[in-house]
C-alpha cells in the first residue's frame, strides 16, 4: 500500500517538474506569447504580494514587487527556466524577504558569496553581457543583498548549473539546498503545485 502512494506521488513529482522546469518560460515571438507573459506577470505579482504579506503581516512596496518580478522573468528567459520555479525556491528559501541566512547565505535566493562567485566566473561572458563584471567576493557579497536582480540571475544560474549537472530537475532541486534534499526538493514541488492549483489560467 505504502509503496503504491509512494509510487504516485513520484509520477506526480516527476510530471510536475518536467512540466515546470521548461514550461512556461517566456520567449515573446507572438501575440499568443505577450498573453501568456502578461499572465505569468499576474500570476506572479500576485504570489509574490500574498506569501509576503502572510510572512511579514504587511504590503510589499510596490516598487520592490515591480522589480522581483521583473528579475524573475529576466532570469527565467536567459536561462530557460519556469519563472513560477523560480518564485517557488525564492518562496521555500526566504518567503520573498531580503534576509541573511545563518550559514551566511544572502538575500531571496539564499547564495552563499563563494557559490555566486563560482557560478559569476562559469557564467562570466553572460554576467558580463549584463554589466556584472566584477568577481571580487567582498562585492558579491554586497551586491547580492543590495540588487535584487543581481541575486535572482546568480540564483537561477546557479540552478541552471545544477540541473546541467545532475541531468535531473528534481535532484538539482534538492541539491540547491544542498546535500541532495529529497525534503526540500518536496516543498518547492508542492509550491509549484499550490501556484498551479490556485491559478488554473498558466
Amino acid at each position: 500500500m505504502h509503496k503504491k502512494r509512494y509510487s504516485v506521488i513520484l509520477i506526480l513529482l516527476t510530471f510536475s517538474l518536467t512540466m515546470f522546469s521548461i514550461s512556461p518560460y517566456v520567449n515573446v515571438n507572438s501575440q499568443d506569447d505577450v498573453k501568456e507573459e502578461i499572465t505569468i506577470k499576474t500570476v506572479l505579482f500576485d504570489f509574490i504580494s500574498s506569501q509576503y504579506k502572510l510572512a511579514v503581516g504587511k504590503d510589499m512596496p510596490q516598487d520592490r514587487l515591480h522589480l522581483l518580478v521583473s528579475s524573475i522573468m529576466e532570469a527565467s528567459k536567459i536561462f530557460e527556466i519556469s519563472p513560477l520555479m523560480i518564485a517557488a525556491i525564492i518562496d521555500t528559501e526566504t518567503n520573498f524577504k531580503n534576509i541573511i541566512g545563518p550559514y551566511g547565505e544572502v538575500g531571496y535566493m539564499q547564495i552563499r558569496p563563494t557559490t555566486a562567485q563560482f557560478v559569476v566566473n562559469k557564467y562570466s561572458e553572460l554576467f558580463e553581457s549584463l554589466n556584472y563584471i566584477e568577481t571580487n567576493l567582498d562585492w558579491i557579497e554586497d551586491r547580492l543583498l543590495v540588487d535584487p536582480r543581481y541575486n535572482i540571475l546568480v540564483g537561477t544560474a546557479y540552478l541552471k548549473y545544477l540541473m546541467e549537472t545532475h541531468g535531473d530537475t528534481y535532484k538539482a532541486i534538492g541539491w540547491y539546498n544542498g546535500g541532495g534534499n529529497d525534503y526540500y526538493a518536496n516543498k518547492v514541488v508542492y509550491k509549484i503545485n499550490r501556484i498551479a492549483i490556485k491559478y488554473p489560467v498558466i
